[in-house]
């Protein structure tokens, strides 16, 4: 091509605008694709996002009704409520429908009280009338009758040596948590044996001829359900009184002397086994008892109980899981028997082996399948299933004291602080001495743990108080 043929041309802004519509580059020519499919894809997030909060939000709705699982104190820990005595003996109980119920006995005065769980404020005061050889403690525990409504059992009964006690009497009071109106009312040996669960009255009681008999009580009208007499018992050995166990599956576990039996929803002996006397029974998890007995100068001896009405010979010490959310429900856990106790965990089938972790247990919980152990100075988390661990954590001093609040774990650290973990791989959170955030004016500061009841921390004072911290 010759110079000569070349010409200088000047591009106005109309003509780079022709060149554009006259040959649009590929994204343009796809805009509304590309615009369609940016649509698409926030639409899918959004989609994405809603159902991840609501899977958040079920798990949350699900773990605030495990009890022992704290609401989360959202970074720090600030006074709520204080309690003195004797009303603070309330924190150490369940809440029935949001109040902490409890009783006291001051100057001859008796009465039952109930606290709102949630501002510690006194919701009512109701006078109660006990026989005259009763110097009272008391306590209460939600229970469900026969419509679902939530009802509360209470009973006092006397402060007095194990030997006075069958000479003695006890009250039992069914209770509307949140006015305070008594239901029934009705007094028993003081030798009687008691058990609340979350649908039914239990109790073991003896006319003084050393037969006993198990009954169960409607909560609201306080009319038998069912009864059953223990064949041949009598109570023979050094226990005073029978044992009631809820086993966690409707069903009640009744020991006296050398004897065990599982007694149905209906009050049927699903299971019927001899024992050794004075045999200690526990309840473990899933349906599952382990009972032992430590005769003098032998090694222990234990029987476990298995919901499949099974029982395997096992004496090892059982592990407390709380809180628990009874996520993997086919194992139980105890400690070996060896001179460095091992974590074990078992079928709930056939009592077998299924994983062993080299870690002594002072406490633990387990939530979404995780098993968190707390020892002599660390947290491990464990998968429950496998026993594989997921994160060990050196926190320096003694775990006996830890639960949850779903998102973290915390955990006491002597003499008052509170530390967190994360759940998911155990990195320090937030850490308060509850002493500064009570502050001087608390004074001196007996205790610090946690209140299944309140779900929240609780600080116990030395003059009888107590202070819920969230």
């Amino acid at each position: 091509m010759s110079r000569a043929s070349m010409h200088d041309v000047e591009l106005v802004e109309q003509d780079r605008a022709d060149e554009r519509t006259a040959a649009p580059p590929r994204l343009r020519r796809y805009r509304w694709w590309a615009a369609a499919l940016v649509v698409v894809l926030a639409g899918g997030a959004v989609a994405w996002q809603h159902r991840s909060d609501e899977r958040a939000d079920a798990r949350a709705a699900r773990l605030a009704a495990v009890t022992g699982v704290l609401a989360s104190p959202a970074g720090s820990l600030e006074p709520m409520w204080t309690l003195h005595h004797p009303d603070a003996a309330v924190a150490y109980g369940r809440a029935a429908d949001g109040v902490l119920l409890g009783g006291s006995s001051v100057d001859g005065d008796v009465e039952l009280h109930g606290v709102d769980a949630v501002t510690g404020t006194v919701l009512w005061r109701t006078p109660v009338t006990v026989p005259v050889d009763e110097t009272l403690w008391a306590w209460c525990d939600p229970v469900h009758d026969a419509e679902g409504r939530m009802l509360a059992v209470c009973t006092a009964g006397p402060d007095a040596p194990a030997a006075a006690v069958a000479l003695s009497s006890r009250t039992i009071w069914t209770v509307e948590p949140r006015t305070g109106r008594i239901l029934t009312s009705w007094h028993v040996r003081g030798d009687t044996t008691l058990l609340v669960t979350s649908d039914q009255l239990v109790v073991a009681e003896t006319t003084g001829t050393g037969t006993w008999q198990v009954r169960s009580l409607d909560p609201a009208s306080g009319e038998t359900r069912w009864s059953f007499a223990p064949p041949g018992a009598h109570g023979r050995g050094g226990l005073v009184q029978p044992q009631l166990i809820d086993d966690g599956g409707g069903r009640v576990l009744a020991s006296v002397g050398n004897h065990v039996w599982v007694l149905s929803r209906s009050g049927a002996p699903v299971v019927d086994r001899e024992t050794p006397t004075d045999t200690w029974w526990v309840a473990l998890r899933a349906g599952s008892s382990i009972g032992r007995s430590f005769p003098p100068g032998r090694e222990p001896e234990g029987l476990t109980l298995l919901p499949g009405r099974t029982t395997v010979p096992l004496a090892e010490q059982p592990v407390y899981v709380f809180p628990d959310d009874g996520s993997a429900p086919n194992l139980i856990f105890t400690l070996g028997p060896r001179l460095d106790p091992e974590l074990v965990a078992r079928s709930t089938a056939t009592g077998r082996v299924v994983w062993r972790s080299a870690d002594n247990v002072l406490t633990s919980l387990l939530i979404d399948g995780i098993l968190y152990v707390g020892t002599v100075r660390e947290i491990v988390a464990l998968d429950a299933t496998s026993g594989a661990v997921r994160w060990r954590r050196d926190v320096g001093h003694a775990v006996d004291q830890m639960t949850t609040d779903g998102e973290d774990l915390l955990v006491v650290a002597p003499p008052t602080t509170v530390a967190t973990y994360a759940l998911d791989d155990g990195r320090p959170g937030w850490a308060v001495d509850v002493r500064d955030a009570l502050g001087p004016a608390a004074g001196p500061i007996a205790s610090v743990g946690f209140a299944p009841g309140t779900r929240t921390v609780v600080a116990w004072n030395q003059n009888g108080s107590v202070t819920a911290l969230g």
